[in-house]
Parts: C-alpha cells; sequence; structure tokens
C-alpha cells in the first residue's frame, strides 16, 4: 500500500515551520513509500473526526501529568486501530506516524502533552523517539489489547493509567509479545478499573525489571495469554517479596 512519511532529518524543522504558519517544502521533506493505492487518505477524514469529537468532551488545556490525557488515550485508541489500513510495512515505519502526527493532529498532539504552553514536546510527534509517537503509542496500545471475537474486542486496552502504558509496556522490549501485555493487563487491573491495581508502583517497577532479565532467555512471543498470565502472577509474587525484603533492609 503506498503511504507518506515524514523524513526524520527534516521533521523538527517542518513541525516548527508549520508551527509558524508557514508552508514546508513538501517535495523535500516527504516521501511517498509503498505502492499501490493510499488508503490512508480515504480513512483520515472518519479518523479526524473520531478522535477530535472524543477530545471534545475534555478540558481545552491540560496539564502536563493531567489524568484526564490518560482517559482521552484509553478512549481514543480503539479509533486509531480500528481505523487505519492493516498494513505491516506502514504501521512500523515511524516515519509515517511522524507524518501523521505533525501533518494531521499537530494541534492534537500539543493538545495532549503541550501543558499551559499548549507546545508539545518534540518526541511527541516521534521526533528522536519513535516509540513517544502519541498516535504510534496509541495505536500500539490498542493492538496488544485487541482480542477479536470478544463483545467488545478493546476492553482490555482501556483498562489501565497513562502510566503503566507508557513506562511498563511501550518503553519495555517486551511490550511487543502480544499475550504477555493482555495478560499483564489482566492482572494488574483485574476488575478493568484504573483506580484499584493489584501492584502498587514500587511492585510494578519491581515487576518490568523481572520481566525485562527473563525476556532474553523466555520466548514469551510463544506464549498463549493463559501461560503468560501463570508467568506473571509468579513473577508478581516474586516482586512483592522483593518490595518486602528492600524495606526489611532499610
Amino acid at each position: 500500500m503506498r503511504y507518506t512519511a515524514l523524513k526524520w532529518k527534516y521533521a523538527a524543522e517542518t513541525l516548527e515551520a508549520l508551527r509558524r504558519g508557514e508552508s514546508p517544502a513538501e517535495e523535500q521533506v516527504l516521501e511517498a513509500r509503498g505502492a499501490g493505492t493510499d488508503h490512508v487518505q480515504d480513512v483520515l477524514p472518519a479518523l479526524e473526526e473520531a478522535l477530535y469529537r472524543i477530545k471534545s468532551r475534555y478540558p481545552n488545556r491540560l496539564g502536563l501529568r493531567d489524568p484526564a490525557g490518560g482517559r482521552f488515550e484509553a478512549e481514543a485508541c480503539s479509533e486509531i486501530h480500528r481505523l487505519l489500513p492493516f498494513d505491516p510495512d506502514m504501521l512500523a515505519d515511524y516515519e509515517f506516524w511522524s507524518w501523521l502526527a505533525v501533518f494531521r493532529f499537530r494541534e492534537l498532539v500539543d493538545w495532549r502533552h503541550g501543558g499551559d504552553a499548549g507546545r508539545a514536546a518534540a518526541a511527541n510527534f516521534g521526533i528522536g523517539s519513535g516509540k513517544e509517537n502519541l498516535l504510534y503509542r496509541m495505536w500500539l496500545r490498542a493492538d496488544a489489547g485487541y482480542r477479536p471475537g470478544e463483545g467488545d474486542p478493546y476492553e482490555l486496552a482501556r483498562r489501565g493509567d497513562q502510566d503503566f502504558w507508557r513506562s511498563h509496556v511501550s518503553r519495555q522490549g517486551y511490550g511487543m509479545c502480544r499475550s504477555l501485555v493482555r495478560a499483564l493487563v489482566r492482572y494488574q487491573f483485574p476488575d478493568g478499573s484504573s483506580d484499584r491495581p493489584t501492584l502498587s508502583i514500587l511492585e510494578i517497577r519491581e515487576l518490568a525489571k523481572r520481566l525485562r532479565r527473563l525476556h532474553p532467555n523466555v520466548l514469551f512471543e510463544y506464549l498463549d495469554e493463559e501461560s503468560a498470565y501463570l508467568l506473571v502472577a509468579k513473577e508478581a509474587d516474586a516482586a512483592k517479596r522483593a518490595v518486602i525484603a528492600s524495606r526489611d533492609d532499610q
């Protein structure tokens, strides 16, 4: 499938030019990739309508760590996943996501991550760190929690707060292992409420460390969801004991 990418070497200056109301030289900063029809252009109006409709239910300004921002991501992530065409090359291309964030959803990213100044850091557009791109993070969250065939296939993706998904999923190598992520979400938020996690902050950090250490030796990718859940529960118990032991040593 054909799609548009924003070349990283021009991304930062392009973002600033657009913020100043200038028109960048698209023939220089953009690149058409893939072959065939660009179906993204077909779905963009629906995607823009869906995301800005959800945004309209939230305050006009968000603080940098405003929980409302996390609730927006939980609500909006399924729309990105549902509407964007599934093309592995496109979805794995960080420069596609930078184009999407900078050229089509700049105001949304600035609203979500800009705080009172209304100017989000470049990383939230995927500039310098593709994984931090807001649109990409939301798509990845929905994809990780997606369970086709369920009455609500995105129910798991809506569980959890922004810190859980950003710190303990998207920034971790094991975050690409879908069955493990779904098991982790189920364990940490068993009743679906982000306000009642199973593990404390110290415990979930310890669990993340243990999973990182295990990953090179255990093929998480080959575990089904129930096997992954048993692994998460076992390592979570060990994490709890480790936190208690560290407190006793102080």
